[in-house]
């Protein structure tokens, strides 16, 4: 008699399913993680461009762009305050909202404006933060922004 075993043990199969599904977990979890670290930086990048533009928006007519915070049940938004309150609206030119809901903000430097007098600023920051960390938006008193991610040794973009 030929006892020549054919293919798998059930046994076999089982071990190799558990192995299979718990590194699809791990491998889920971590690109989910990877996903949140791109939009939080991304939508730190789109905000530092908002700055750039305002600043840039208040040397060449001379304006003062005063920044503030809108916030609703929707998210939030950055608007250029040349005139009073105004809510916030998708696509409008003068405000900044983020294309991710999950990327909060966290803090920003009461006051903060770009002035048309010689390209300046008023100093502060902006707190951009999700669940996997942080990155803050820097404005001298000359009107250069910097995009830092907060710990040691770390370098500004």
């Amino acid at each position: 008699m030929n006892r020549k075993q054919q293919g798998y043990t059930l046994i076999e199969v089982m071990v190799v399913l558990v192995i299979v599904i718990s590194m699809s977990a791990a491998g889920v979890y971590g690109w989910q993680r990877w996903q949140y670290q791109q939009h939080l930086l991304q939508t730190a990048q789109q905000a530092r461009d908002f700055l750039e533009q305002l600043r840039e928006e208040a040397n060449w007519w001379n304006l003062d762009n005063k920044l503030s915070i809108q916030r609703s049940p929707q998210g939030w938004c950055l608007i250029a305050q040349m005139n009073g309150e105004q809510p916030c609206r998708k696509g409008a030119r003068n405000q900044f909202s983020p294309p991710w809901p999950e990327v909060e903000i966290d803090e920003m430097t009461p006051g903060l404006a770009f002035f048309g007098l010689r390209n300046t600023a008023w100093p502060g920051h902006i707190i951009l933060r999700n669940s996997t960390g942080e990155w803050r938006l820097i404005v001298s008193v000359w009107g250069r922004i910097r995009l830092c991610q907060p710990g040691e040794g770390t370098s500004c973009m």
